[in-house]
Protein backbone atom coordinates (compact mmCIF):
# COMPACT_ATOMS: atom_id res chain seq x y z
CA UNK A 1 0.00 0.00 0.00
CA UNK A 2 1.70 3.51 -1.24
CA UNK A 3 2.53 5.56 2.29
CA UNK A 4 0.05 8.20 1.35
CA UNK A 5 -2.88 5.69 1.35
CA UNK A 6 -1.93 4.06 4.43
CA UNK A 7 -1.58 7.37 6.32
CA UNK A 8 -4.94 8.23 4.80
CA UNK A 9 -5.95 4.30 6.38
CA UNK A 10 -5.02 5.38 9.51
CA UNK A 11 -6.07 8.79 9.71
CA UNK A 12 -9.47 7.80 9.44
CA UNK A 13 -9.56 4.94 12.26
CA UNK A 14 -8.42 7.75 14.31
CA UNK A 15 -11.48 9.46 13.44
CA UNK A 16 -13.65 6.65 13.89
CA UNK A 17 -11.99 5.62 17.14
CA UNK A 18 -12.79 9.21 18.98
CA UNK A 19 -15.84 9.09 17.85
CA UNK A 20 -16.80 5.71 19.20
CA UNK A 21 -15.03 6.75 22.78
CA UNK A 22 -16.65 10.12 22.82
CA UNK A 23 -20.19 8.09 21.92
CA UNK A 24 -19.97 5.42 24.98
CA UNK A 25 -18.61 8.22 27.15
CA UNK A 26 -20.85 7.82 29.96
CA UNK A 27 -22.00 11.43 31.66
CA UNK A 28 -20.77 12.43 35.38
CA UNK A 29 -23.55 11.55 37.88
CA UNK A 30 -24.90 14.60 39.19
CA UNK A 31 -25.64 15.07 43.05
CA UNK A 32 -26.54 17.57 45.37
CA UNK A 33 -26.32 17.49 49.04
CA UNK A 34 -28.29 19.82 50.78
CA UNK A 35 -28.40 20.11 54.74
CA UNK A 36 -26.51 21.94 57.33
CA UNK A 37 -22.45 22.04 59.34
CA UNK A 38 -22.80 17.85 59.57
CA UNK A 39 -22.69 18.02 55.31
CA UNK A 40 -19.83 20.70 54.75
CA UNK A 41 -17.27 19.64 57.97
CA UNK A 42 -13.98 18.08 57.12
CA UNK A 43 -14.23 19.49 53.80
CA UNK A 44 -17.84 18.57 52.40
CA UNK A 45 -19.30 15.64 51.70
CA UNK A 46 -19.49 16.39 48.37
CA UNK A 47 -15.57 16.74 48.14
CA UNK A 48 -15.30 12.96 49.86
CA UNK A 49 -17.87 11.20 47.46
CA UNK A 50 -16.22 13.00 44.44
CA UNK A 51 -12.85 11.06 45.91
CA UNK A 52 -14.63 7.57 46.18
CA UNK A 53 -16.11 8.10 42.55
CA UNK A 54 -14.28 9.89 39.98
CA UNK A 55 -17.43 9.76 37.56
CA UNK A 56 -19.39 12.22 40.08
CA UNK A 57 -19.93 15.38 40.05
CA UNK A 58 -21.23 17.19 43.41
CA UNK A 59 -22.16 20.29 45.01
CA UNK A 60 -23.65 21.35 48.11
CA UNK A 61 -25.69 24.08 49.85
CA UNK A 62 -24.90 23.51 53.39
CA UNK A 63 -26.06 26.27 56.26
CA UNK A 64 -24.98 25.79 60.20
CA UNK A 65 -27.95 25.01 62.04
CA UNK A 66 -30.31 24.83 58.65
CA UNK A 67 -33.54 22.05 59.30
CA UNK A 68 -35.02 21.12 56.06
CA UNK A 69 -37.79 23.17 56.64
CA UNK A 70 -35.72 26.26 56.56
CA UNK A 71 -34.04 24.65 53.05
CA UNK A 72 -37.75 24.17 51.65
CA UNK A 73 -38.45 28.13 52.63
CA UNK A 74 -35.00 29.43 51.21
CA UNK A 75 -35.15 30.23 47.36
CA UNK A 76 -31.33 29.46 47.09
CA UNK A 77 -31.91 26.11 47.91
CA UNK A 78 -35.28 25.99 45.84
CA UNK A 79 -33.19 27.25 42.87
CA UNK A 80 -30.64 24.81 42.88
CA UNK A 81 -32.24 21.88 42.62
CA UNK A 82 -34.58 23.19 39.84
CA UNK A 83 -31.66 24.44 37.59
CA UNK A 84 -29.21 21.78 38.41
CA UNK A 85 -30.00 18.56 36.41
CA UNK A 86 -28.95 16.58 39.22
CA UNK A 87 -29.35 12.76 39.22
CA UNK A 88 -29.81 12.79 42.77
CA UNK A 89 -30.34 15.27 45.90
CA UNK A 90 -29.03 14.05 49.59
CA UNK A 91 -30.84 15.52 52.02
CA UNK A 92 -29.66 15.52 55.65
CA UNK A 93 -31.62 17.02 58.39
CA UNK A 94 -30.92 19.24 61.56
CA UNK A 95 -29.69 16.26 63.97
CA UNK A 96 -32.60 16.17 66.56
CA UNK A 97 -35.50 16.56 64.27
CA UNK A 98 -36.35 13.54 63.03
CA UNK A 99 -37.04 12.45 66.65
CA UNK A 100 -38.20 15.78 68.16
CA UNK A 101 -39.72 17.48 65.76
CA UNK A 102 -41.00 14.29 63.84
CA UNK A 103 -43.92 16.14 61.92
CA UNK A 104 -41.84 18.92 60.57
CA UNK A 105 -38.90 16.58 59.40
CA UNK A 106 -41.75 14.60 57.18
CA UNK A 107 -43.19 17.66 56.26
CA UNK A 108 -40.24 19.22 54.53
CA UNK A 109 -38.79 16.23 53.15
CA UNK A 110 -42.60 15.61 51.49
CA UNK A 111 -41.82 18.97 50.34
CA UNK A 112 -38.30 19.48 49.17
CA UNK A 113 -39.22 15.55 47.49
CA UNK A 114 -41.63 16.87 45.42
CA UNK A 115 -39.45 19.58 44.19
CA UNK A 116 -36.39 16.98 43.53
CA UNK A 117 -38.90 14.78 41.41
CA UNK A 118 -40.17 17.86 39.60
CA UNK A 119 -36.72 18.57 38.54
CA UNK A 120 -36.04 14.92 37.15
CA UNK A 121 -33.81 13.61 40.40
CA UNK A 122 -33.77 10.84 42.99
CA UNK A 123 -34.05 11.60 46.70
CA UNK A 124 -31.52 10.25 49.18
CA UNK A 125 -32.15 10.77 53.04
CA UNK A 126 -28.61 10.83 54.88
CA UNK A 127 -29.73 8.94 58.07
CA UNK A 128 -27.36 10.98 60.66
CA UNK A 129 -26.32 9.58 63.87
CA UNK A 130 -26.38 9.45 67.73
CA UNK A 131 -25.51 12.80 69.52
CA UNK A 132 -24.11 12.18 73.10
CA UNK A 133 -24.85 14.93 74.34
CA UNK A 134 -28.77 13.82 72.90
CA UNK A 135 -29.52 10.47 74.07
CA UNK A 136 -31.03 12.46 77.21
CA UNK A 137 -34.03 13.49 74.90
CA UNK A 138 -34.52 10.42 73.38
CA UNK A 139 -32.51 11.22 69.93
CA UNK A 140 -31.07 7.58 69.86
CA UNK A 141 -29.81 5.31 66.72
CA UNK A 142 -33.13 3.55 67.16
CA UNK A 143 -35.35 6.71 66.95
CA UNK A 144 -33.23 8.29 64.18
CA UNK A 145 -33.41 4.79 62.03
CA UNK A 146 -37.53 4.78 62.38
CA UNK A 147 -38.11 7.68 61.75
CA UNK A 148 -35.52 8.37 58.17
CA UNK A 149 -36.51 4.98 57.33
CA UNK A 150 -40.50 5.47 57.59
CA UNK A 151 -40.43 8.58 55.76
CA UNK A 152 -38.07 7.22 53.18
CA UNK A 153 -40.62 4.44 52.66
CA UNK A 154 -43.28 7.11 52.08
CA UNK A 155 -41.73 8.67 49.27
CA UNK A 156 -39.56 5.99 47.86
CA UNK A 157 -36.41 7.23 48.54
CA UNK A 158 -33.33 5.57 48.99
CA UNK A 159 -31.96 5.65 52.75
CA UNK A 160 -27.99 5.87 53.10
CA UNK A 161 -28.09 4.22 56.88
CA UNK A 162 -24.83 6.22 58.32
CA UNK A 163 -26.50 6.38 61.84
CA UNK A 164 -26.51 2.68 61.88
CA UNK A 165 -23.28 2.33 60.47
CA UNK A 166 -22.33 4.68 63.25
CA UNK A 167 -23.38 2.47 65.72
CA UNK A 168 -22.29 -0.25 64.11
CA UNK A 169 -18.44 0.23 64.30
CA UNK A 170 -18.40 2.34 67.78
CA UNK A 171 -20.15 -1.57 68.91
CA UNK A 172 -17.03 -2.87 67.86
CA UNK A 173 -14.07 -0.15 68.41
CA UNK A 174 -15.90 1.66 71.43
CA UNK A 175 -12.93 3.91 72.36
CA UNK A 176 -13.11 5.32 68.82
CA UNK A 177 -15.00 8.91 68.25
CA UNK A 178 -16.22 9.45 65.27
CA UNK A 179 -18.16 12.39 65.98
CA UNK A 180 -18.04 15.26 69.22
CA UNK A 181 -20.81 15.65 71.59
CA UNK A 182 -22.73 17.78 69.78
CA UNK A 183 -22.19 15.17 66.54
CA UNK A 184 -19.94 16.75 64.23
CA UNK A 185 -18.68 13.80 62.88
CA UNK A 186 -14.56 13.72 63.20
CA UNK A 187 -12.34 12.51 59.92
CA UNK A 188 -13.31 9.20 60.52
CA UNK A 189 -16.77 9.84 60.61
CA UNK A 190 -17.07 11.88 57.24
CA UNK A 191 -15.07 9.00 55.69
CA UNK A 192 -17.72 6.52 57.35
CA UNK A 193 -20.33 8.66 56.23
CA UNK A 194 -19.52 9.12 52.70
CA UNK A 195 -18.51 5.32 52.05
CA UNK A 196 -22.01 4.64 52.95
CA UNK A 197 -23.48 7.03 50.51
CA UNK A 198 -21.32 5.35 47.96
CA UNK A 199 -22.66 1.92 48.75
CA UNK A 200 -26.30 3.09 49.10
CA UNK A 201 -26.19 5.66 45.91
CA UNK A 202 -24.26 3.48 43.36
CA UNK A 203 -25.10 -0.20 44.65
CA UNK A 204 -21.09 -0.75 44.80
CA UNK A 205 -19.23 -2.39 47.59
CA UNK A 206 -16.20 0.50 49.19
CA UNK A 207 -14.12 -2.06 50.13
CA UNK A 208 -10.82 -1.71 48.62
CA UNK A 209 -11.30 1.57 47.29
CA UNK A 210 -8.23 3.70 47.40
CA UNK A 211 -9.58 6.99 48.68
CA UNK A 212 -7.78 8.13 51.22
CA UNK A 213 -10.22 11.58 52.93
CA UNK A 214 -8.28 11.91 55.94
CA UNK A 215 -7.90 8.77 57.12
CA UNK A 216 -3.93 7.83 56.65
CA UNK A 217 -4.05 4.34 57.98
CA UNK A 218 -4.94 1.86 55.67
CA UNK A 219 -6.51 -0.69 58.80
CA UNK A 220 -9.29 2.10 59.54
CA UNK A 221 -9.82 2.85 55.87
CA UNK A 222 -10.49 -0.63 55.63
CA UNK A 223 -12.41 -1.07 58.98
CA UNK A 224 -15.04 1.82 57.90
CA UNK A 225 -15.47 0.52 54.24
CA UNK A 226 -16.38 -2.64 55.82
CA UNK A 227 -18.18 -1.31 58.61
CA UNK A 228 -20.51 0.50 55.54
CA UNK A 229 -20.61 -2.49 53.58
CA UNK A 230 -22.06 -4.53 56.45
CA UNK A 231 -24.67 -1.95 57.48
CA UNK A 232 -28.09 -2.85 55.60
CA UNK A 233 -32.00 -1.73 56.11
Amino acid sequence: MPIKSAWKYAFILCIILIAFTACNRQPPTRILFIGNSYTFFNGGLDKHLKGLASSVEAESIAVGGYSLEKHFSDASTLKKIREGKWNYVVLQEQSQIPVVGQSKFYEAVRHLDDEIRRSGAKTVLLMTWERPDSVVNGVTTKGLADAYTTIGSEINAIVAPAGLAFANAMSKKPDYVLCSQDGHPTHSGTYLAVCVLYRSIFGLSPVGNGYVGGVTSPSWRKFFQQAAEDTHL
